[in-house]
Order: structure tokens, then C-alpha cells, then sequence
């Protein structure tokens, strides 16, 4: 029998948590502990969750919002303490799609002696390009498991307990975005490998209505401050991959990006070129964590 466990990561929305918690205990396979990993400044999180009086539940506060990155170091440092075998690494507005994701993940756990990632949902990652590649269907339907380079976020990643132990962790200065490619990387670079499960990334897709889904060149975003944690983050990744190529290609798409976003009007394309350029600004200068609000 397996010692299986997790965490959460949430974020000033407490009552979403708790039906998030929910789904996660109505797993077919559920978890013996989850840690909840609360990035939130006041007490609301806390106190909510010592009001449940359920022993399975952790709690840990970090005093302030260190972002899905900084938490989910913490939350794999934790559980790895726990001595767990596998731990689910979710956040609180996303819970598995399925009540068997855990069961079904667990059971391919084997197919590989060095599996250090599973997940649901998974993509190929372009390191001379920077660029996320999407699997096309049409591969998912010959296999039963796919080796990918990462698994995407809020899709149902479970990591070893010996990666945790190994302290391999998502690098805290990300705050946000990519936080999950750049712990996938370094689990690989390790000699683990990420798995995902074929069936269930075309339940996935086939929910999502996403099985023949192509995606366009560009597409106008509506949270910008996405984009300038992505372009400044995949900067930062690119320094831990030492590839020069890449960087490079960040340039040219980016800049690329800055003048395409014009298309959509003067108010959007200013907005738009004026974060991207922050984005360059700040990676130049080595300024990474929480710089903008998200919302």
C-alpha cells in the first residue's frame, strides 16, 4: 500500500477551497493528507479550515502571496517531510475532472522505473524555440502513456515522493506562470521522467471539446499581465536551460508579439507593447517575484 498525500494552493478564496476539498476526498482513491497551502494575507483561510476538524487536513500559512510558484515549493517540501509515496500538487480552483484521476494515475505508476511526474494532461516543450507544442490527437489514440516534458497546470499532477525528498522544486522567483514547466524541466534534467495517462488526456480534451482544436498564431489575451509573467518567466527558464538559442527566439516572437497586438486598437496594442517590454526590462535587470497584480 502506497502512502499517498497532497497539497492545495490557495489564494483568498476560501470558500471555493472548501468545494475543491470535497472533490478531492470523493476520489475514488483519495489522498490520505492534504496540506493547504495558503497564500492569502488575512485569516479567513485559516480559520476556516480549522473549523472542519478533519484530521487529514494541514494547514500552512505563508504570510504573504508568494504566488503558485513560492507555494508549491513549500507544499512539496512539506509533504515530502510526510515521507509520502505520491503527492498531488493542485490548486484551489481546480480540482481533478474525473473521481478516478488519482486511482487511474497511480496505476500507470510502474509503467516506467523512473517516472517522476503523472498527470492527465501533458505538452511537448521546444527548448530551441521556447515554445509550448501541442500533442496532436491522433498520437493520444495509438497510446496507452505518453513521456511529454511537462504537465500543464491544474491538470492533475502527481510527483514522486523521492523528487520531493530530492528537493526538486519550482523556482519560488516566478511568482506566476510556467512555475510547472520549469519544475517539470528540472525533474527531467534529474533523470525522472513525466508521464501522462492517453485515455485520460482525451476524456480531457473530448470535455474540453478540444480534440481537434488548432492553435492560432496569435489570439488576443484578456489578462495581459499573464503575458508579461510568461515572457519574463521563459526568460528566466531559458537561463537555467543555458540556452542561448532560445533567448533569442523569445526576442524575435516577443517583439513580434509587442507590434501584432496593435490589430486590436490602440488602447490593447499600447497596453500590450508596454508589458512586453517591461517583461524584457526586468529580466535584463534580475527583477523577478510579484511585481504586478494579477487582476
Amino acid at each position: 500500500m502506497i502512502r499517498f498525500g497532497g497539497f492545495i494552493i490557495t489564494y483568498n478564496r476560501p470558500e471555493i477551497l472548501l468545494q475543491t476539498i470535497d472533490q478531492i476526498f470523493a476520489q475514488t482513491y483519495p489522498p490520505e493528507l492534504l496540506w493547504i497551502i495558503d497564500n492569502s494575507e488575512g485569516l479567513i483561510t485559516d480559520h476556516l479550515i480549522a473549523s472542519l476538524l478533519d484530521s487529514r487536513i494541514k494547514f500552512y500559512r505563508m504570510g504573504y502571496n508568494s504566488g503558485p510558484a513560492g507555494a508549491a515549493a513549500k507544499g512539496l517540501e512539506l509533504c515530502g517531510k510526510e515521507g509520502l509515496d505520491w503527492i498531488y500538487w493542485g490548486d484551489d480552483n481546480d480540482p481533478p475532472f474525473r473521481n478516478d484521476c488519482f486511482e487511474r494515475l497511480l496505476a500507470i505508476r510502474e509503467v516506467n522505473p523512473f517516472v517522476g511526474v503523472l498527470g492527465t494532461v501533458g505538452q511537448f516543450f521546444d527548448r530551441k524555440k521556447g515554445v509550448i507544442k501541442r500533442i496532436q490527437t491522433r498520437l493520444l489514440e495509438k497510446k496507452d502513456t505518453l513521456k511529454v516534458d511537462y504537465v500543464a497546470g491544474g491538470m492533475c499532477m502527481l510527483v514522486s515522493g523521492h523528487v520531493a525528498r530530492e528537493r526538486i522544486a519550482p523556482n519560488p522567483s516566478l511568482f506566476f506562470g510556467f512555475e510547472e514547466l520549469d519544475f517539470c524541466l528540472k525533474v527531467s534534467r534529474k533523470g525522472y521522467v513525466v508521464l501522462v495517462d492517453c485515455k485520460l488526456f482525451l476524456e480531457a480534451r473530448a470535455k474540453a471539446n478540444r480534440l481537434n482544436f488548432e492553435r492560432p498564431l496569435y489570439a488576443k489575451k484578456k489578462n495581459l499581465v499573464r503575458e508579461y509573467y510568461s515572457l519574463r518567466n521563459l526568460l528566466m527558464i531559458s537561463d537555467t536551460l543555458t540556452l542561448n538559442s532560445m533567448r533569442k527566439q523569445l526576442y524575435f516572437k516577443w517583439v513580434g508579439k509587442a507590434v501584432y497586438g496593435f490589430k486590436y486598437g490602440p488602447v490593447y496594442g499600447w497596453k500590450n507593447l508596454k508589458l512586453i517590454f517591461l517583461a524584457f526590462w526586468h529580466y535584463w535587470k534580475g527583477i523577478s517575484g510579484k511585481t504586478i497584480d494579477l487582476n
